[in-house]
């Protein structure tokens, strides 16, 4: 059985000022990952379709791509064997020594995303998964340095947390308490999709394909109906593809994350 995301079990606020939702629970900081991911090494060696599927659509292998925030690096793995460059980086110390010790063909580093050990124009491709939204002071250094390292013409694949229309009704019904400034064991936010495309168009980018993902986490993340935690958390087939024509149903209204490819001009 797959444990569900601890953030189904934060409390979310609304901040008004900046069309977006904050969670507050244990802060995202280097220990929370290392203590978050378990050590098994398939968890490592598993195949990440989404992250191959959509590199393939933009970039013909051999070329370099990282995913800057790896974590296990399944996304590396996946890269490199679909025949890119792949690397990895992460500043999850342990999280990456344990990559190294099971996968010692990747190349997966200790860093920051902030501040990428890497010349300019090294990629071709950055994966950023999930990553942008734990910052509580923004992320305008994440987009300088995709962009710093990335070549003219290259893809910024992003995904975040995202304001869905069952996030905005509820917003405007008030069923979340008010946000008022205060960060402490901040998590993640919810962005608005606007604010992130002017954010990365801002930084020298044009957004090239966007797209809503996950209707049943959305809904499950804001309603916690018990039959959706048993779907989204289900590894039976019958039920993996009732969970894959549901999210067809309900993404349009209860989307959790937005996806994003930007290009670098």
């Amino acid at each position: 059985m797959v444990k569900l995301p601890e953030f189904t079990m934060r409390q979310k606020l609304y901040d008004s000022q900046h069309d977006r939702l904050v969670y507050i629970g244990e802060p995202a900081n280097e220990d929370f990952w290392d203590n978050q991911w378990e050590r098994d090494e398939r968890l490592v060696r598993r195949t990440n379709h989404f992250v191959r599927r959509h590199t393939l659509r933009y970039l013909d292998p051999p070329a370099c791509v990282i995913d800057a925030g790896c974590g296990l690096a399944h996304s590396v793995f996946s890269l490199h064997k679909a025949g890119f460059n792949a690397w990895g980086i992460d500043f999850a110390a342990k999280t990456v020594d344990f990559v190294n010790s099971v996968a010692p063909e990747l190349k997966v580093r200790l860093g920051d995303v902030r501040q990428l050990p890497f010349q300019d124009g090294f990629f071709d491709g950055v994966w950023s998964l999930g990553v942008i939204e734990h910052f509580f002071d923004g992320y305008d250094n994440i987009v300088c340095e995709t962009r710093r390292v990335l070549k003219p013409g290259g893809y910024a694949f992003v995904t975040a947390p995202a304001m869905s229309p069952l996030r905005r009704l509820k917003a405007l019904c008030g069923s979340y308490a008010t946000f008022t400034g205060d960060s402490c064991n901040f998590y993640q936010f919810a962005l608005s999709q606007q604010s992130v495309i002017d954010r990365f168009t801002s930084g020298g980018f044009v957004l090239v394909e966007t797209r809503r993902r996950g209707g049943v986490m959305g809904l499950n993340d804001e309603l916690k109906v018990p039959l959706l935690s048993n779907i989204f958390s289900a590894q039976h087939p019958i039920v993996k593809g009732l969970k894959i024509g549901l999210d067809q149903i309900l993404t349009p209204l209860s989307f959790h994350t937005q996806f994003y490819v930007f290009k670098a001009v």
